[in-house]
This record gives structure tokens, sequence and C-alpha cells, in this order.
């Protein structure tokens, strides 16, 4: 019994003089064989970013639901928003918008709604520019469509220069031209001009 308990201490004395020996080398074993399996990195698999010229875009401001509100010289409120406005570069009072509402109300029961795919606005000059699919309705009961309409807020008077086609109260109507303004009493009127043509449709 007296003999194992001499071996005992020597025994432990060697298994740590191994163990320090063999776990560095382990250990710089398994190291070396992380960096072996480790992939390649590649630099095409780099998360991709969006290709967006930084600089156009801080020049490109741009409003999100933007709405102006006045008053014509004699008297006709009007009520403009649009979806999304951008300020022109050289004049931010000019802007370019998509989806334009504008709605007018002559205080004497007479509104007008007119709705476009897009347009311009000048808040200086108090100016306007429906642009494409243009769509009028009032609420005298016209349901009317154009090209283009464009004009005044400041002296009410916007004119649609080209063709204008829908309903009226009469029937289908047809117009070379038609201008959208404040008659003698300060009620809004719809003068159709350039051949008119209509279809008399009576009530049911």
């Amino acid at each position: 019994m007296a003999a194992r308990a001499d071996r005992s201490p020597r025994t432990h004395t060697r298994l740590v003089r191994l163990a320090k020996l063999l776990l560095p080398v382990a250990a710089l074993a398994l190291l070396s064989t992380i960096f072996l399996l480790a992939r390649k990195v590649n630099p095409d698999d780099a998360i991709p970013f969006a290709e967006v010229d930084v600089s156009e875009r801080a020049r490109e401001q741009q409003l999100t639901m933007p709405r102006f509100t006045g008053v014509s010289t004699d008297g006709t409120t009007y009520d403009l928003s649009a979806r999304t406005a951008r300020p022109d570069a050289d004049d931010p009072r000019r802007m370019t918008v998509d989806a334009m509402r504008l709605i007018l109300d002559d205080g004497l029961g007479g509104t007008a709604t007119v709705m476009s795919d897009s347009g311009q606005v000048d808040t200086a000059a108090r100016t306007v520019m429906l642009d494409g699919d243009v769509r009028i309705e009032t609420s005298s009961g016209y349901r009317l469509e154009t090209g283009r309409l464009q004009g005044s807020l400041g002296r009410l008077e916007v004119v649609a220069p080209g063709e204008v086609t829908g309903d009226g109260p009469l029937g289908r109507l047809r117009a070379g031209a038609m201008t959208l303004d404040e008659g003698p009493e300060g009620a809004g009127r719809l003068l159709f001009t350039g051949g008119v043509d209509l279809l008399y449709v009576p009530p049911s």
C-alpha cells in the first residue's frame, strides 16, 4: 500500500506536465482547422444596396399630402390638395404635383370638384394647371372630362383649351373648349365654347 501511495503523486505530476504540453498543441490544431474550413469571403456576396443617387434625392425634395387654401378676389374659396408635390429647384413656390384635387365653393350653394392625375401649382401667382385625365363634377349636375384645365385662382378663371365631354342636367354634351369662372353676382359658372353639341336626354 505504501508503494502505491508513493507512485500516485508521481503519476499525477506526469499527467499535469503532459496536459500542459498537449492542451496548447490541441488548441492550436483546432484553431488551424477553423481557419481552413472557413468559407472564403466573396466581395460580390455583400448585401446589395439600392442604386440611389444621394445628391439627386437631396435636390428632389418632396412634400407628402400638401394642401393649399384661399379665397379669390370675388369670394370663391378654393381648397387644393395633392398626394405629393415636388418644389421647383429655382423657385420652390412653383410645384409639380401628383393626384391633384381642387374644390371650389362660391358661397352661394355652387361647388365644383376638379381632379387630375398630375399638375402644376404656383402659390405666389395663384395659378394652376391640371393635366392628364381631368374630371370635373359640379353641384349643378355636370360630370365632365377633358385633357387639361389651367388658369388663375386669384381671380377665378380656369380654362379647358381642348375638347370637353360629359353629362349635364340636359343630357350628353361635347364642346371645343370651356371656361369655369365667376359670374356677375359672384356665382360660379361654366361657359362652353368652340362648338357645342348637346344630346338632350329627357328626365325619366
